[in-house]
């Protein structure tokens, strides 16, 4: 089942109670006897009916060799819960739930018609947890070793996918507008359902092996009532079973066919179905939260850096950063002037002043971390810079952004100095220029902040607008501008932690 996460009203930040905690009852599509119907020679029947034998108890191993596709499906669906539950530290906790989900490929509608798209296909192989998992498992197995014996496997393995692809879509377009997260096969199980449905119609006045349509049927109306009661994604019910019943009847066609005419039916379905999905999603594309999110993501980023105050950064980052400055305009970490140095000279060991602990062990436990994980955060500054860069014509805010990317790339220089070996081209008096630049840059967007970091906890609240109350311009504008959809989008997603890395 494609559980979903429904959001807060618009402009209102998520709260711990209502969007950072999956619903705790998932369920999958429920299954009311859905094998076979076989002939125990007593019923009465039509003239010319040729009924099929009961065939008794069915050993294991054939129904594995028939039904090949499906046991690597439930495989790879395991194998993809146990293995993030091995990577990540967040797999199994309700309060950053949502944001392991985000960050590992969930249907997040937003994200993904601003460009993700890739999230349509891997939250199909996400669960929120084991009982999910377990009851879309049984699900799948149930339909998958009756259904994948009466079709080719290609076909099988055809719907399933683009049957999982259609329900994706569905939530996406459903709930553009929503903070939600969507994960689970279901999407695609009830693609399955849908072909089922479809062989059971053709296949009711014939003497073949078929489905129970009374039994689909029911188990359909459990499965979307439920939805109207738990925090399930209908809407991926719907698009999933839709697309599996209409590339079922593409699949029974083609078995009127010879092998080669069936061939090419099947595979120009194939190719109309997944073009028809990509011309939707080109047609749904959204620019304008794409850079929206590019913004939001790289002022985040800045907040963690120390250019926000305490409240957003790293812990211990403003700190060693004010000691950074002190030492380089000449004085020690406890303020006092270091001996024998001149006015404005700068020497690149008198950085490991601020490395040193003192015998505080807190002390020296925070410089570690921010020594192994602070490059990592000045490398996804650069990296989100160029990004937004890319969406930017504006040569004001392109010239803004070409100085916060010299300021990541710099300053973790200076951190090498402070914590180890100084790289041999370090140049103290460039740092602290990109470091003065960096402030004055962020200073303009016209929020109150501390006056030595820049803008302060009180980042984007206000109006576009620079200090002298003209309207903000360059980075400014566009780090005021992502809205308050993007910026829940980017507090959701992302580790909370120093690492989420088992």
């Amino acid at each position: 089942m494609a559980t979903r996460q429904t959001s807060t009203p618009s402009g209102q930040r998520p709260s711990a109670g209502s969007n950072t905690a999956l619903s705790p009852i998932s369920t999958s599509p429920c299954i009311l006897a859905i094998r076979p119907h076989y002939d125990n020679g007593t019923q009465s029947h039509p003239e010319g009916y040729s009924p099929m034998p009961s065939p008794g108890r069915v050993s294991l191993l054939p129904v594995l060799r028939a039904s090949k596709i499906t046991v690597l499906l439930v495989i790879a669906n395991i194998a993809v819960y146990a293995g993030l539950g091995a990577l990540d530290t967040r797999a199994f906790e309700s309060l950053s739930q949502s944001s392991f989900l985000i960050d590992w490929g969930a249907n997040v509608p937003p994200l993904t018609l601003s460009g993700e798209y890739w999230r349509l296909f891997t939250s199909m192989f996400l669960h929120v947890g084991f009982a999910h998992l377990a009851m879309n498992m049984l699900a799948l197995w149930s339909l998958g070793i009756v259904l994948e014996s009466r079709m080719r496997w290609p076909v099988f393995l055809g719907i399933y996918l683009l049957s999982g692809l259609c329900g994706s879509l569905t939530t996406a377009l459903w709930n553009r507008n929503e903070l939600m997260v969507s994960c689970g096969a279901s999407g695609a199980i009830l693609g399955l359902f849908g072909a089922a449905l479809a062989y059971a119609l053709r296949d009711r006045t014939s003497g073949r092996l078929h489905f129970p349509v009374r039994n689909l049927m029911m188990s359909l109306v459990l499965t979307f009532a439920a939805g109207t009661v738990f925090s399930i994604d209908n809407a991926a019910h719907v698009g999933g079973l839709v697309c599996g019943f209409v590339l079922a009847l593409v699949a029974l066609y083609s078995e009127k066919l010879r092998p080669a005419a069936a061939a090419v039916v099947l595979v120009v379905a194939g190719v109309i179905t997944a073009v028809a999905l990509a011309g939707v999603v080109h047609a749904n594309h959204d620019q304008d939260l794409g850079d929206k999110l590019a913004a939001a993501r790289l002022r985040a980023t800045l907040q963690h850096l120390g250019f926000g105050g305490y409240a957003s950064a790293m812990d211990g980052v403003v700190t060693l950063d004010g000691c950074i400055q002190g030492v380089m305009s000449g004085t020690d970490p406890d303020g006092q002037p270091l001996p024998g140095r001149a006015p404005g000279e700068m020497k690149v060991e008198d950085l490991h002043l601020c490395n040193a602990n003192k015998g505080d062990s807190a002390r020296y436990d925070r410089i570690s971390l921010l020594e192994r994980f602070m490059p990592q955060q000045y490398a996804q500054c650069r990296q989100e810079a160029a990004d937004l860069r890319d969406r930017q014509t504006s040569q004001a805010t392109l010239s803004d952004l070409a100085k916060i990317d010299r300021y990541c790339t710099l300053w973790p220089q200076v951190y090498s100095a402070v914590f180890g070996q100084a790289p041999a081209d370090l140049d103290l008096k460039a740092a602290a220029r990109a470091r003065s630049d960096i402030e004055n840059l962020l200073d303009g967007t016209g929020v109150e902040g501390d006056g030595r970091y820049g803008y302060g906890s009180a980042y984007g609240a206000g109006e576009s607008e620079g200090k002298d109350g003209s309207p903000a311009t360059g980075i400014g504008a566009l780090l005021r501008s992502p809205g308050p959809l993007a910026t829940s989008l980017v507090d959701e997603e992302g580790c909370p932690y120093w690492s989420c890395k088992r």
